[in-house]
């Protein structure tokens, strides 16, 4: 159950919550003991809540959360006005008559998003309402007024949002007061339809939520991959191993708020959970209580060493020069997160003409690239990626490469 939006202060509650009862694939792979090389599975999140820090103070909160081992970024709250407008949390537009407007209040939102697939962050999903009255009320009149086609303003807003935010994978649904089963199906497979995942946000009314992802499914099968089953305030007496929050082969990631939860009782909780039905992923609940302040680490790492989680993130300069003739180098740096203890192989490409490049032997962890320009290459900026491989996980980071005259 959340409160009030006004992201300034998002001190609202919510519950996650889901029981999911996965095979545990994670462990019969430790067994192997290939987690301990460069091959690595994950079978689901680690996700992180958060409201006007994403957006307001992105300086701060997109590397943090970038090399955080957080896997699923969630930016909470869209709202829905009565003539289908979005914005998060009264304070930032999205859409405006089925447009795009969000990049006149924050003109990098959609790059920043972007930037935290560099990193750890593997899905991106925005949240739709609260336990605030309105939201899905609106959505259930927009819906039987216009339905869901393409003529529709809702279809117009979604889309405006898959092609002004490529990085955005999936949407919450956080309807704690309307719960009207035919009007929500018929959105989620319209987003479905439009290329979205979706997940249910819930905390109560757990035979409503199973109606809609069993619904949902039978329409437009994989659209609902996974639950946030809420694990505090409203919903603290969830089990997400209770029969009553089992969503058959559809995942439950349960959440935990940081109030009342250390990064150690939040790994003892999922560990628990894990261990007893196999919950392969969890959240927490709120990323606007420690924003900056070095938790935000702490608390991914607590839940992906609950579930088996892990990888790497890659670090980089912003750019290059290099004068022709000469030699320059890039430092990279290998940051691992979780259960990941693999080794790291970088490449680089593309590269200018008469530019070579090679990897100085380093530890693994400090990495250094050599770029050398022939005399008399062509001068100008190009910008040049580094990918790190280990096993099946990749990584990049790109920066600009500078050539200067001798």
């Amino acid at each position: 159950m959340k409160q009030s939006r006004g992201t300034g202060s998002v001190s609202g509650q919510r519950c996650l919550a889901a029981v999911h009862r996965i095979a545990i694939l994670l462990l019969v792979i430790a067994g192997l003991g290939l987690l301990a090389q460069s091959a690595f599975a994950q079978t689901g999140y680690s996700g992180i809540f958060g409201g006007g820090p994403y957006y307001k103070d992105p300086s701060v909160s997109i590397p943090e959360l970038e090399h955080s081992g957080f896997t699923e970024a969630i930016v909470w709250s869209v709202e829905v006005s009565s003539a289908g407008d979005l914005n998060f949390n009264g304070e930032f537009p999205l859409t405006s008559g089925g447009v795009y407007v969000g990049d006149q209040t924050y003109p990098n939102f959609a790059s920043d998003l972007a930037q935290l697939k560099q990193g750890g962050v593997k899905r991106i999903t925005f949240s739709i309402g609260s336990s605030n009255v309105g939201d899905w009320q609106d959505i259930t009149a927009l819906v039987q007024s216009q339905g869901t086609g393409p003529g529709s303003i809702l279809y117009q807003d979604f889309q405006a949002l898959k092609t002004a935010i490529p990085a955005l994978d999936a949407l919450d649904f956080d309807d704690e007061n309307s719960y009207n089963l035919p009007t929500t199906v018929q959105f989620g497979v319209m987003l479905g339809g439009l290329g979205f995942h979706v997940l249910p946000d819930a905390y109560t009314n757990n035979t409503y939520w199973m109606s809609v992802v069993s619904e949902i499914n039978d329409q437009l099968p994989g659209t609902v991959d996974g639950v946030h089953l809420q694990v505090y305030a409203g919903g603290g007496g969830n089990n997400p191993c209770s029969s009553e929050w089992n969503f058959g082969t559809v995942p439950v990631f349960p959440g935990l708020w940081d109030h009342g939860n250390s990064p150690h009782t939040v790994q003892t909780k999922m560990t628990a959970w894990h261990n007893e039905c196999g919950i392969s992923g969890g959240f927490m609940w709120l990323y606007d209580d420690f924003v900056g302040n070095g938790l935000a680490a702490k608390f991914a790492n607590a839940i992906d060493d609950s579930f088996g989680i892990g990888g790497f993130t890659l670090a980089g300069p912003s750019s290059v020069t290099l004068k022709d003739g000469k030699t320059a180098k890039a430092a990279i740096s290998v940051e691992d997160f979780g259960v990941f203890k693999g080794t790291v192989t970088l490449t680089v490409s593309p590269l200018p003409n008469g530019v070579t490049a090679t990897v100085e032997p380093g530890n693994g962890k400090k990495q250094k690239v050599v770029f050398k320009a022939a005399a008399g290459a062509p001068t100008g900026s190009s910008p040049v990626t580094v990918t790190g491989t280990s096993g099946t996980i990749t990584q990049t980071v790109t920066f600009t490469l500078v050539i200067d005259p001798a």
